[in-house]
């Protein structure tokens, strides 16, 4: 382990004191002694982001954001550059891992919120939930981001494993491990994945996916080209590899026809106003959130409510808007389900009393 490696370990203990008391970060093969890595500014991070002037983007430098021995994370200067592109108040991400958008996050002064398969997180802000189980809504800050960040674990990739692996299986969530899962189920629920994101994204906010181009078993397969979209691509860019353990060695195809894989590819897309789903996979489909089956009730409350656009709603109203669609159908009580989901969450929904709600912001930039 480089000094770069235990200063990260060091820095990851010191500024997150209350993770879970069970989880032990994984030892390293050697020990080093190192003094501890300062933090970034923002004006040290956007300086390295004003470089980049095209959708070509190369961080040879991962930066001193959580833990470069976890298989598979990338340079934060990636999310950081679609935060700051973007003008994000707030982010959201799904994938979560070591706690590298985390940090950048904390050293912006951006708000976050993630989520991650692991059992113990490695954050204090990032959630333990499987999303591939539509009855576990998002945490509710998800609805107010600005920009949502996914980069996926690789299907099929046998050398890499992230339960029992980058981290301990304390609950029995292995099975969901899309790390673990063949590549045609693993792209499932990367798919599934993307759509709960951009479900829970308000109008003109941004979901980023980072996916790799995956050479496996003399097969070559692209996470990009079976990728669903849930809107039309508002830009595509491309990550230029650095420091990636399949390049030590001089490790080479010999004479094959394929060349060494050295970017991944990032899609964004930008969500327009109203209801609509309109996405591919690979062929064109045009739903409302309203029959959408991924769609959990929180998110179409809160579509409903930004459609409306008004100060404050009436639960029948919402009721109202639902009626003809497939959401709906196998709900005797709809009046009841709405005023159920307006108060179990009252951080996100304001009750203005004679059953009006309003929505409320449970998103607060960080001080830098």
């Amino acid at each position: 382990m480089s000094l770069t490696h235990h200063s990260h370990l060091v820095r990851s203990m010191q500024r997150h004191e209350n993770l879970p008391c069970s989880y032990t970060l994984r030892k390293p093969i050697l020990e080093e002694k190192n003094t501890m890595r300062n933090y970034q500014t923002r004006d040290q991070i956007i300086k390295v982001l004003e470089q980049c002037n095209d959708t070509v983007l190369s961080f040879p430098e991962r930066g001193p954001w959580g833990d470069s021995r976890y298989r598979g994370n990338c340079s934060g200067y990636v999310p950081a550059y679609f935060a700051w592109l973007y003008g994000a108040q707030c982010v959201s991400e799904i994938f979560a891992g070591s706690g590298t958008t985390s940090d950048v996050c904390r050293d912006m002064g951006i708000a976050y919120t993630g989520i991650d398969l692991n059992p113990n997180p490695l954050r204090s802000d990032i959630v333990s939930m499987n999303i591939l189980d539509d009855n576990v809504e998002l945490p509710e800050m998800f609805y107010d981001a600005d920009v949502c960040f996914l980069h996926p674990p690789y299907p099929s990739i046998n050398n890499i494993h992230y339960s029992n692996g980058m981290w301990k299986d304390t609950k029995g969530v292995g099975a969901f491990d899309i790390q673990e899962m063949s590549w045609e189920k693993g792209m499932k629920a990367v798919n599934h994945a993307i759509m709960r994101g951009y479900n829970s994204l308000h109008p003109g906010a941004y979901e980023v996916v980072l996916v790799g181009e995956i050479r496996s078993k003399g097969q070559y397969r692209s996470m990009f080209a079976d990728l669903v979209r849930p809107t039309s691509l508002h830009q595509t860019f491309i990550k230029l590899q650095h420091n990636c353990v399949s390049d030590r060695g001089g490790r080479s195809y010999g004479r094959s026809d394929r060349a060494l894989t050295g970017h991944e590819m990032i899609a964004v897309f930008k969500k327009p106003s109203g209801y609509e789903i309109a996405f591919i996979v690979p062929k064109s489909y045009k739903l409302d959130i309203r029959d959408s089956k991924s769609a959990t009730w929180m998110d179409v409350t809160i579509a409903i409510i930004n459609n409306l656009c008004k100060d404050r709603v009436h639960y029948t109203e919402l009721a109202d808007e639902m009626k003809g669609h497939a959401k709906a159908e196998n709900n005797n009580n709809v009046d009841a389900k709405f005023r159920q989901i307006l108060g179990q969450h009252p951080e996100k929904f304001e009750a203005l009393g004679n059953g009006y709600y309003r929505l409320k912001k449970s998103c607060v930039s960080v001080a830098a």
